[in-house]
């Protein structure tokens, strides 16, 4: 089916459709995440043989688009909306849908509930709180539900549906992706956006999330279909790629991030990265104010780097004796996301006094790694500080490597 703007409907089986809408304009998600490529916001309608429900009610920017897809799947009532959770993006089109389906009765847990009334003041007395493992019966098929704490939020919820066995698992194996056919897509392209959503919203969780997708696997699911981006055709394609990456294992990988404002920094972050890669260590360097939007874009990369990388060096000039606001930016997001990298490092240049890297220190308890002492340098480095970039980085490659003593 071809899609017109930014609608579209698509038939996953006779019983079954996605209705959501997509949003390929959107570069910006929670005001953090950089979405090069749009996103969705899934919402599946499903016609039982006595009731029907919609699962999810968009964003409510792209509330029309919703509605313009329940028509044309001629749409007449509806018995329930199951809600998967209540962050807007998912949840924010439900006043209208109410308003023009009033006799559907909102399904979903007691969590759900709370936190709709926190975000949304929605304080429906009808609706129906479902505990795990409930069964909500559509006739001839039926949701089974399964809350999934902290997949994201505490109130993300999961529900399978029998007999087609198809998984609506809410932001988990989800994407920021969306192209013309945006619900069919298999490629690497989707498995690159996976990995970035799962970098900025699930890698905080991913000790959590090992259990989800441990029950998620159990029930052999046909199709996967999550709340953004496209439908898993194949499960076990993004069932292999999120254990690979919650699991502790990291590669021979170092994320740099950085800022320069006069050369400094930048001549030795090129020094430093010449050297790792000489001796074996894959490099990624993340200029951090390169142009106007690069402190977003960048440190998502560097995110993205942190699911595999082994470690990341911190590298960046002192600004009235504190370090640049944007390192601190990179250093407290990447904090956030608990990330498994096992070493890290930091390059601080300086004019004539500094206290910058004991607040990068002080900003990034959550690296629970080994810490390389940092190298400071005073203004543009001198010979005797291109040696000791030497040194650094062989101190931290024989680390990544395993050829410390200890390690």
């Amino acid at each position: 089916m071809k899609i017109e703007e930014d609608t579209y409907l698509y038939k996953l089986n006779d019983s079954v459709y996605e209705v959501g809408a997509k949003d390929p304009n959107r570069r910006i998600f929670d005001s953090l995440v950089y979405m090069p490529q749009g996103t969705t916001y899934n919402s599946y309608l499903i016609e039982g043989n006595t009731h029907n429900a919609l699962i999810d009610c968009v964003d409510p920017e792209k509330i029309e688009v919703l509605i313009s897809n329940l028509r044309a799947a001629k749409v007449d009532h509806l018995d329930y909306v199951v809600m998967l959770h209540a962050e807007q993006d998912h949840s924010g089109g439900i006043f209208t849908i109410l308003d023009l389906y009033p006799l559907a009765k909102i399904v979903c847990t007691a969590k759900v509930k709370e936190l709709l009334a926190i975000h949304l003041h929605l304080t429906d007395e009808n609706m129906i709180i479902m505990k795990d493992m409930d069964i909500l019966d559509l006739g001839g098929m039926s949701l089974t539900f399964h809350p999934i704490p902290f997949a994201h939020w505490p109130d993300n919820t999961m529900v399978f549906l029998e007999p087609q066995k198809i998984l609506f698992s809410s932001d988990l194996f989800g994407a920021h992706y969306t192209d013309e056919n945006s619900t069919l897509v298999m490629s690497d392209i989707q498995k690159k956006a996976a990995r970035g959503y799962f970098s900025e919203i699930m890698m905080p969780f991913r000790k959590i999330i090992a259990k989800h997708i441990a029950s998620a696997q159990l029930m052999k699911p046909a199709i996967i279909a999550p709340a953004h981006g496209a439908v898993w055709l194949d499960p076990e394609v993004i069932f292999d790629c999120y254990k690979n990456w919650i699991s502790d294992e990291v590669i021979p990988k170092v994320t740099i991030p950085y800022l320069t404002m006069h050369q400094s920094t930048e001549k030795a972050v090129f020094y430093l990265a010449q050297h790792l890669k000489a001796l074996g260590i894959e490099v990624e360097l993340r200029n951090l104010t390169n142009q106007p939007e690069s402190l977003l874009i960048e440190t998502g990369e560097m995110i993205y780097d942190l699911v595999d990388a082994s470690a990341v060096v911190f590298a960046f000039p002192t600004v009235l004796g504190g370090p640049h606001p944007a390192i601190a930016y990179a250093a407290i997001t990447a904090n956030a996301m608990i990330p498994k990298t096992k070493f890290m490092g930091m390059l601080c240049s300086y004019a004539w006094a500094s206290k910058a890297t004991e607040v990068i220190n002080s900003v990034t308890p959550n690296f629970k790694c080994q810490r390389f002492e940092p190298l400071i340098f005073k203004g543009l480095p001198t010979q005797e500080d291109f040696v000791r970039l030497e040194s650094y980085a062989k101190e931290i490659a024989d680390a990544i490597l395993g050829k410390n003593k200890g390690l």
